[in-house]
């Protein structure tokens, strides 16, 4: 399991600036989001397939060096927010002809990776459990005083390499 330092890069948003959680095995994530946080491929795919539609990217914030490619996104199924996340994109890892679909936001990088056949796996490395009154976007639905529920993955590429390290955190289901 990760450790909390281990991901400190990615909590820089506001947003995420002293976001309180649990580290949980997969066992303490509730169901429906242990289908679709606890497994080893891509999250656009699972979101989809879950939620019945294309999953399309908002992008809040980015940032750009010359190795690195961060943004603060919002994943949503039709008007419905699927995902809020933060993912920091290694790009030397890359194809050079990926660069710029990825550095152009139109498309979630799972969507990007799926449609170029490009061979990667996902590696969860920790559950995040968050109080829902600690962290209210005014883009997910009220908890209702219940609890969210994210990941911290990496996506590893055939050589190992890490494509990504990201940080994506679930809105509650209405039950």
């Amino acid at each position: 399991m990760a450790r909390t330092d281990e991901i400190q890069d990615l909590l820089v948003c506001d947003l995420l600036r002293g976001l309180e959680f649990t580290w949980v095995d997969r066992e303490g994530v509730e169901l429906p989001y242990r289908e679709l946080l606890c497994h080893d491929h891509d999250m656009t795919s699972t979101l989809s397939g879950f939620h019945g539609g294309e999953v399309v990217l908002k992008i809040f914030e980015e940032r750009e060096d010359p190795n690195c490619y961060m943004r603060e996104v919002l994943l949503k199924v039709g008007e419905k927010p699927v995902e809020y996340g933060v993912i920091r994109i290694f790009l030397e890892n890359f194809p050079e002809e990926l660069h710029s679909l990825i550095v152009a936001g139109k498309q979630p990088l799972g969507a990007i990776l799926n449609e170029s056949g490009l061979i990667y796996s996902s590696r969860p490395g920790g559950f995040l459990k968050i109080p829902g009154e600690t962290f209210e976007p005014d883009f997910f639905p009220p908890t209702g005083g219940g609890f969210l529920f994210g990941r911290y993955n990496e996506l590893i590429g055939e050589d190992q390499e890490i494509l990504a390290r990201i940080i994506e955190i679930l809105p509650r289901e209405k039950p």
